[in-house]
């Protein structure tokens, strides 16, 4: 069974980032996988060459790409900036959008919505799970600054409905009390 072209490329590119020479690499491809080439290497030898290599100094990198980003982004209308831009924000990953569209449009990918309808009711799902989300956080504050134990707090929170930290008027509700409550302690 022949190494994938993944699997080749990321050898050489370990070799090229570790400054190794033709001679020396040959000798850890014969000493580690008993090959001559890295062409002739099955994919569980390569995988010990990518140790060998790991353990001489290489460091692997991610790609600089996020994952599931559509790679003809250049070519999609402006609303996919705006995806890309809330699904940062939230540390979101593609497929989250993906999800969305399969969800709401029966579409695998946001990347084929091209009507701008589509696009800006995949922007207003990710503005509800913003919103969700600084919610939430702001409920989580404002129990810090009223002192609230973890225990004590756990408790009080167990007492809301099931599934209360994904529905806006509960949020919505509960921060404005709890925001009340620590406006009037810091009145006092």
């Amino acid at each position: 069974m022949s190494l994938s072209p993944a699997a080749l490329s990321k050898i050489h590119i370990a070799r090229q980032q570790l400054g190794m020479d033709d001679h020396s690499y040959r000798c850890l491809l014969t000493r580690v996988g008993g090959v001559d080439s890295a062409k002739n290497l099955t994919a569980q030898k390569a995988s010990l060459v990518l140790k060998e290599f790991e353990r001489l100094g290489w460091a692997p990198k991610p790609s600089g790409r996020a994952k599931g980003k559509p790679r003809n982004i250049d070519k999609l209308p402006e609303q996919i900036k705006k995806i890309e831009a809330l699904l940062a924000d939230m540390r979101l990953p593609w497929a989250y959008a993906n999800a969305i569209a399969r969800q709401m449009f029966r579409v695998h990918q946001v990347s084929w919505l091209r009507k701008p309808k589509q696009l800006d009711a995949i922007i207003a799902a990710l503005h509800v799970e913003q919103e969700k989300r600084l919610l939430l956080a702001d409920i989580h504050r404002y129990l810090d600054l009223l002192g609230e134990g973890k225990s004590s707090r756990e408790a009080a929170l167990e007492q809301l409905p099931e599934g209360w930290e994904r529905q806006r008027p509960i949020l919505r509700h509960l921060k404005e009390t709890l925001g009340a409550a620590v406006a009037a302690r810091e009145a006092s």
